[in-house]
């Protein structure tokens, strides 16, 4: 053992003598200084992000050969030459290059390095300046187009040339492209640019103004970088109208080029590539398209826009793919808007149309994927057509959303939070994006990411809004685990704030928990008659004289009609099957809801197959079989969804459950 000692001791002392440590120290401090400054410069550069990586490899691969070099080899005034003998003393400038003051210097330079970010901006802009020095030097965001005459014609027309603009971009993958949703707020803002810049997360920014008088447009753009304030593009355009196509192209071109961004042959292809010679129909397919990203109630108007474009070109494909989603979507399986064959059929029509005109364009996939969804569910084709769509639009935030709505389906939790972050990213003011979300989150039971995104959608919002209303009573209430004192606290406010009627919902709640079933009924009761929910919630809290049973004949009843219109929509019989329960009918209520779960199936639909079985427990509660009501609901508690263990906690609604020896299995943890 001492043998072993000395000899260690030994080794050590010839790696000093040799000065393999201070070999080391000055590599690995030459090495941080070395990253450090190609992470400042070379995305400056406009170099790919791996080349950093690149260089870190190729430091780590080199020091163990530094090493080597130091135990074999010195560096002497001399020039090269081998190590001395063990045990034979080395003279203090035998090795320059590993000598005190070189030691000193690297040092300097390493804290130089680490200071320059702090004290290297302008003090009036630093939090700016910080926020754009990380970001990606291909960012771009193209502000609303400003008419030179405030008429309706030019106005459509500006709205029309920056939605064909970002269209154009989004098919560039290397660059970052801020949606529409999220720069429409820009619109005649008295913001600078790089005020712009930091807002959205981008260096970039396109600006531009446009004017039309009969054929003749003229369009003025110009590309800025928002940290150097550069132009590093501009140009005017003088056309006629039947040139809008080609302007489109260029400049989606010109800034790609400006940016360093290369275009592959086939993104190259699609930028030249457009649908349709006929203005008119042109004109009416971008009045149609914003019109559905403006999200309308009344879908059904924008068909017929659609419509009139096909009329005017009847090889026009984009209406035809447009017509497709809107006609899915009101179908949607039963729980759209108008759930009939005939909404299908339109569909369908329009679709076979699109595939024919041509079957690979982005827009084609996407339409398919999205009647896939809307249609049949069948989520997993949705998910091929959409990402094939996506390979051709990589910046289309509709699209990189979707494929998260059919992940989440697929119960791909992961990736779906993955892409809906990814189209947050490009579309930060979406307050629907930021929302869905928020609510991936909620149902993920990551309450920490939730209430991050809740504060996401206050600053979007404004603070305003039923969304935001909700999360900010519910996301407190779940994560205290049941803290009804607070939870009224913060329902005072928010009618103070919005109103009793836009908080019914969350007053009729907050009764429940609080047990006071009178307020409760008579807040339900705002509306005229109860809901089935409602119904479920009160029945046995309240007097007999309140609660007339025969109500539940009433509420069958509607249910049985809404099954008939809507033979693919499985929630009706759902519905029908508690009212089953609650009416005593255990038997048919449970095989009822047993087939709901064998057509609805978490591994079909996790979102529809959680509220399937949950139905399911429900069932189970109101036919007095304690046991398997909480075997089903712990099996609901165990995938992503919007029962959490909070609700079992202080809602009556599971008073027949709280004597049961396995009901603290439901119950959040002490």
């Amino acid at each position: 053992m001492i043998k072993e000692q000395k000899g260690l001791s030994t080794f050590i002392q010839e790696l000093r003598n040799r000065r393999v440590f201070r070999v080391a120290t000055v590599y690995l401090g030459t090495g941080f200084v070395i990253l450090e400054a190609a992470d400042m410069i070379l995305p400056r550069l406009g170099l790919p992000d791996w080349t950093v990586t690149f260089i870190m490899i190729l430091l780590g691969l080199g020091f163990p050969v530094a090493l080597g070099l130091a135990w074999t080899f010195q560096f002497t005034p001399d020039g090269l030459k081998r190590s001395p003998k063990t045990g034979e003393k080395q003279s203090p400038d035998s090795k320059p290059f590993t000598g005190n003051a070189i030691i000193i210097v690297l040092l300097a330079l390493i804290l130089g390095v680490l200071a320059y970010p702090r004290f290297s901006r302008n003090p009036d802009h630093s939090s700016l300046q910080n926020a754009l020095v990380v970001l990606d030097e291909k960012s771009v965001a193209v502000l609303p187009f400003t008419p030179f005459t405030k008429t309706a014609e030019d106005e459509s027309f500006a709205d029309g040339m920056h939605d064909d603009i970002l269209t154009q971009l989004s098919k560039v993958g290397e660059l970052k492209v801020i949606s529409r949703t999220s720069v429409m707020k820009y619109k005649e803002t008295t913001k600078s640019i790089p005020e712009i810049a930091e807002e959205l997360g981008v260096v970039n920014l396109l600006e531009g103004s446009v004017r039309r008088a009969g054929d003749q447009i003229r369009i003025v753009a110009q590309l800025i970088n928002a940290r150097t304030d550069e132009h590093l593009w501009a140009e005017t355009y003088d056309r006629t109208y039947a040139d809008i196509f080609s302007i489109q192209s260029d400049v989606a071109r010109k800034i790609a080029s400006a940016l360093k961004a290369k275009l592959s042959p086939q993104e190259s292809s699609y930028i030249e590539s457009h649908y349709t010679d006929d203005p008119d129909a042109w004109e009416l397919y971008l009045k149609a398209k914003l019109l559905y990203a403006a999200d309308i109630t009344d879908k059904d108007s924008i068909v017929v826009i659609l419509n009139q474009a096909v009329e005017k070109d009847p090889d026009f494909l984009l209406p035809y793919a447009l017509l497709t989603r809107i006609n899915a979507w009101l179908y949607f399986d039963g729980t759209g808007t108008y759930p009939t064959p005939e909404r299908l059929t339109l569909a369908q029509k329009a679709l076979d149309k699109t595939i024919f005109l041509n079957p690979d364009a982005p827009e084609t996939h996407m339409a398919k994927g999205y009647f896939q969804y809307y249609a049949y569910r069948n989520y997993q084709k949705a998910l091929e057509e959409m990402n094939l769509a996506l390979e051709m639009q990589p910046n289309n935030t509709e699209l990189i959303a979707g494929v998260a709505y059919v992940n989440r389906r697929l119960g791909q939790w992961g990736e779906a939070t993955r892409q809906m972050e990814k189209a947050v990213s490009l579309d930060p003011n979406d307050a629907q994006k930021v929302g869905e979300l928020r609510d991936m989150y909620l149902m993920l039971k990551d309450w920490e990411r939730g209430q991050k995104f809740e504060q996401r959608l206050e600053a979007v919002t404004g603070g305003v809004g039923p969304e935001v209303d909700n999360g900010r009573y519910w996301i407190p209430l779940w994560v205290s685990g049941g803290d009804i004192v607070a939870s009224r606290k913060t329902l005072d406010d928010l009618i103070r704030t919005s109103g009793k009627k836009k908080n019914r919902g969350k007053r009729f709640n907050q009764a429940i928990y609080e047990r006071d079933f009178d307020l409760a009924y008579a807040v339900a009761m705002e509306n005229g008659q109860l809901s089935l929910s409602e119904t479920l919630s009160l029945l046995n809290k309240v007097s007999k004289d309140l609660i007339d049973l025969s109500i539940l004949d009433s509420l069958m009843q509607v249910v049985e009609e809404q099954a008939v219109q809507e033979p693919n929509n499985w929630v009706p019989l759902a519905d029908k099957a508690l009212i089953l329960a609650a009416q005593g009918h255990s038997e048919e209520a449970i095989k009822l809801a047993k087939s709901v779960v064998k057509a609805m199936p978490l591994s079909r639909d996790a979102l529809g197959g959680a509220d399937a079985l949950t139905y399911l427990g429900d069932i189970y509660l109101w036919s007095g079989l304690p046991d398997l009501a909480i075997q089903t609901y712990e099996a609901v508690l165990a995938v992503p969804n919007w029962n959490n263990r909070t609700q079992f906690l202080i809602d009556p609604y599971y008073d027949p459950l709280r004597g049961h020896p396995d009901f603290g299995k439901l119950l959040p943890n002490p």
